[in-house]
């Protein structure tokens, strides 16, 4: 049975519509990655846009409709000044989850699949009509303060929820191919196997045998981030799994490539938003409520 007050809808779902140059937006420049709590549904209605997520780049051509959940370190790459028209709609999945039943888990779609894969898929023209319908009743029920305009906002995220995970079901999946060059992949490829060890930048270099010079500004240009903030990124990803799998916190940060357990706290703090202890905390308590 769900557990919330109705009127803590307008917290717990986080959702916007903008359009607009895409360089009229600061944020979409910068070489911020995202990872945070919240599962993410992110429609493309129109733009010049890739999608970097965990270790590859993605194209996102309009009409693309993207999902990531908790534990991926994603970011939008913005290819030129085209019009850039997009939804996105943040939750956090303990809410969600409340009103899945037997046969109908309408988070299926974020967690039934690879880790930085299968995130994106096309819709037909009929597809986004439903998809922008929904999300207009979300806006609307949000501006008009009437008597039922939690309920009609909570009905609308439901319907959007069941409409996703139908699309990711029967639609067939984006092709996935490399856009990244083959030095970026190796060099993503050595990160990953050795998220626990020397990840300098000569480090790096060496064993990939490219030069540091090239690394930074490739890696920059191809990916939208810097290298210094990815290896940040993929390793607290990692320390949110090893937590999730019961880990504890002191082994956690040695295992992730942390010089100290104060140097992971502090940077899993700021960009989970909560101390790795809080979080496996709360993940703990999650599994408990989730036992039958």
């Amino acid at each position: 049975m769900p557990n919330f007050n109705l009127e803590d809808v307008d917290t717990l779902l986080q959702f916007s519509a903008k359009d607009g140059l895409p360089y009229d937006s600061q944020s979409l420049l910068n070489d911020q990655l995202l990872l945070h709590e919240e599962f993410e549904i992110f429609f493309v209605k129109a733009g010049d846009v890739t999608w970097f997520i965990n270790d590859e780049m993605f194209p996102a051509e309009p009409n693309s409709l993207m999902i990531f959940n908790n534990r991926e370190v994603h970011k939008p790459h913005i290819r030129s000044n085209k019009r850039f028209e997009r939804y996105r709609l943040l939750f956090k999945s303990e809410f969600a989850s409340q009103f899945s039943s037997e046969g109908n888990d309408l988070l299926s779609c974020f967690t039934d699949r690879p880790l930085g894969r299968e995130n994106i898929r096309r819709l037909s023209r009929a597809q986004c009509s439903e998809f922008l319908s929904l999300f207009e009743k979300l806006e609307t029920a949000s501006q008009e303060g009437a008597p039922d305009s939690h309920l009609v906002k909570l009905l609308a995220f439901l319907e959007l929820l069941l409409f996703t995970n139908r699309v990711f079901k029967a639609t067939e999946k984006a092709e996935e191919f490399p856009l990244l060059p083959e030095p970026v992949l190796k060099v993503m490829d050595y990160i990953e196997k050795h998220l626990d060890g020397d990840l300098s930048l000569e480090t790096i270099g060496k064993e990939c045998r490219v030069s540091v010079y090239y690394l930074c500004r490739a890696f920059k240009s191809q990916t939208g981030s810097t290298i210094h903030n990815y290896i940040l990124y993929r390793r607290v990803s990692e320390a949110k799994r090893l937590l999730c799998d019961g880990m504890k916190v002191s082994q956690v940060g040695a295992r992730c490539g942390f010089s100290s357990v104060a140097r992971f706290a502090e940077a899993f703090k700021k960009i989970v938003g909560q101390s790795p202890s809080a979080f496996a905390k709360n993940e703990a308590a999650r599994g408990t409520s989730r036992q039958p």
